[in-house]
């Protein structure tokens, strides 16, 4: 006698980079169904298959590094903005506008924005991070100074 029993398993791939993720999601997928159709003789066969999720690398190991300068990179995005959104009252409706064409090109490229978007957040918030510590790390330091001067 048989039952169905369902195993949570983890997969990993080497895939193309020049896939999107839903791409490789594709490509995996095809991988596994490639083996429903092996003939054995085990009494223990895969009945189906549902990839649920995948994840890049870079969000599976946390390769996420700081950028150098932020700063010169919002001023040029402001330029972008303005440029891209003449009629924009105000950057939060040039942002809104943006984030909605980026969807749309993410589609058009079959890229997954969420997914894109989640890692960009796990930059941000580093590089948050560093900007804090490198803004406390001035405050100490100008603070010691001003110690030594009044000595």
């Amino acid at each position: 006698m048989q039952e169905e029993v369902t195993a949570t398993v983890q997969l990993i791939y080497s895939c193309p980079t020049d896939k999107s993720l839903s791409g490789q999601s594709n490509l995996i997928h095809e991988d596994v169904a490639r083996l429903l159709g092996a003939d054995s003789g085990n009494p223990v066969q895969l009945q189906g298959l549902t990839v649920q999720h995948v994840q890049s690398e870079a969000v599976t190991y946390g390769n996420t590094e700081p950028r150098s300068d932020t700063h010169w990179q919002c001023e040029q995005m402001k330029e972008l903005l303005a440029l891209a959104y003449p009629d924009a009252e105000s950057y939060g409706d040039a942002l809104r506008f943006v984030l909605c064409d980026l969807r749309h090109l993410a589609d058009q490229e079959d890229l997954a924005f969420g997914l894109w978007d989640k890692s960009a957040y796990r930059i941000y918030l580093v590089e948050k991070a560093d900007r804090a510590k490198r803004k406390s790390k001035t405050a100490s330091d100008d603070s010691e100074n001003d110690q030594g001067e009044r000595s």
